[in-house]
């Protein structure tokens, strides 16, 4: 009867030590205590005095992976860095932080919480509950970016596209689809896509004169404007069908060039930038609305300032719209290594000197990306071709040529006249036609590894 007794209070103090032990080593906000079958981790970390930054990174736990735990960094560390030594690993689970089995391998390693543990491999972990008998496995991986996330990829995603073997070709980016305009057999031809691989023939384009500048289209948030050799200026708004207007402008007056168009900001009024010719001169002009003009006929062009040839882009830098201008011919004939800029399409500012500045070029590419100007492509004055990367940090004022690791490919035919689009997104951009000599038709597809990652 006392030996019963005995045993009997022996069990109810083991049983009361373990329901306390689980209840102080719960996290669950709904319970007090944690059952004596809860063999799962609840939080997990590395450090290492030889990788500092190992300490920061964030390990999640994912419970049902396929039936076993993962655990695993969603961030990637950074590119190449190296851990030769052992790190401490540092855990907390339901049922305390000496219940960890390393089998890797088949070796059975019991894991302290603060141990210091060999992860040059992925590791198997096995973690027992307080009963010492319900188990779990757990996967831990830690991820190191495999590929430089500031180097470039380029791809031929298209080939041999008929509407693209032509010198005479644009393609824009409106109402979320790419539209490439070609003069083929003296005709205008519209070929559409939602990808920039697959493109579809449209019908020909309404309204837009065989004598349109097809180099000169641009696109402009809901609209698409064009002009003509004879200085008539289009309009485009209808998002559905290839719909041209023609704008009733000032009859003294005739379009030389689109610059680009001003977008709306504070205090700023967005429209049309252009040059025009009026009394024989060329001046600058701006509309907002199409029906009120602003140019001064008496205030000619900068003889050095780009009518044909260059590059435009707009964007916004520190809160305040701009539109600038890249490369490109002068009336003269002199091929243009500069930079213009506007903020309100009237006047327009010489940013480049006379260092740190790529060379004239035409037919060049200046866009934005990963918050700089790129410019790429177009043809030097001695009849070669661009392959440098030129880059800008400063708005345009300075210039560098980016590292071998962003260049392109020696398969990538280098060219004057392509078109450049991004996609919705700005992770990607296009490079879509050009020529050397000939019409290239093809389409490669560029972007930073960075914008690959999924943080």
């Amino acid at each position: 009867m006392r030996t019963t007794l005995k045993n009997g209070l022996y069990l109810f103090g083991f049983l009361l030590m373990a329901s306390l032990l689980a209840s102080c080593l719960g996290n669950n906000t709904h319970e007090d205590t944690y059952p004596l079958t809860d063999a799962e981790l609840l939080s997990f970390s590395l450090s290492s005095d030889s990788v500092p930054a190992l300490a920061s990174v964030v390990f999640s736990i994912d419970q049902k992976h396929g039936g076993t735990g993962l655990i695993y960094n969603y961030d990637s560390m950074a590119y190449q860095t190296k851990i030769k030594d052992k790190v401490i690993v540092t855990y907390t689970s339901g049922a305390g932080s000496g219940n960890v089995l390393n089998i890797t391998k088949g070796d059975s390693i019991w894991v302290k919480s603060g141990d210091s543990i060999d992860i040059s491999q992925p590791l198997t972990f096995k973690v027992f509950a307080l009963d010492g008998k319900t188990e779990k496995r757990y996967n831990m991986q830690l991820n190191i970016h495999q590929v430089d996330p500031d180097s470039m990829q380029y791809h031929r995603i298209a080939s041999g596209l008929t509407f693209l073997q032509t010198d005479d070709t644009k393609t824009v980016v409106f109402n979320d689809k790419f539209l490439a305009y070609s003069r083929i057999n003296n005709q205008i031809q519209l070929y559409t896509s939602q990808d920039v691989e697959t493109w579809m023939e449209e019908t020909a384009a309404s309204g837009l004169p065989a004598n349109t500048v097809i180099k000169g289209i641009q696109s402009a948030g809901n609209r698409l404007f064009a002009f003509t050799e004879d200085g008539e200026l289009y309009v485009r708004s209808n998002l559905t069908a290839d719909q041209w207007d023609l704008v009733n402008k000032p009859a003294s007056v005739k379009i030389k060039s689109i610059l680009g168009y001003l977008n709306a900001g504070q205090n700023q009024t967005e429209g049309l930038c252009m040059v025009v010719e009026t009394g024989g001169i060329n001046v600058f002009a701006f509309t907002s609305d199409l029906l009120q003009w602003d140019y001064d006929s008496a205030a000619s062009v900068p003889s050095d300032f780009p009518i044909s040839d260059f590059s435009s882009c707009s964007y916004q830098q520190m809160y305040l719209q701009r539109v600038s201008i890249f490369g490109g011919v002068s009336s003269d004939g002199t091929v243009q290594n500069a930079v213009w800029s506007t903020a309100d399409g009237r006047y327009w500012a010489k940013l480049t000197g006379n260092t740190s500045v790529f060379p004239p070029l035409k037919g060049a590419n200046a866009f934005y990306y990963n918050n700089e100007f790129w410019l790429i492509n177009g043809i030097k004055t001695d009849n070669s071709y661009n392959r440098d990367i030129y880059y800008s940090v400063d708005g345009g004022v300075t210039w560098q040529v980016k590292a071998g690791k962003y260049k392109m490919p020696a398969s990538y035919t280098p060219r004057s006249y392509a078109s450049v689009v991004m996609d919705k997104s700005n992770k990607y951009f296009y490079i879509i036609g050009g020529k050397q000599n000939a019409a290239i038709p093809d389409v490669w597809k560029g972007f930073l590894n960075k914008m690959e990652f999924d943080h």
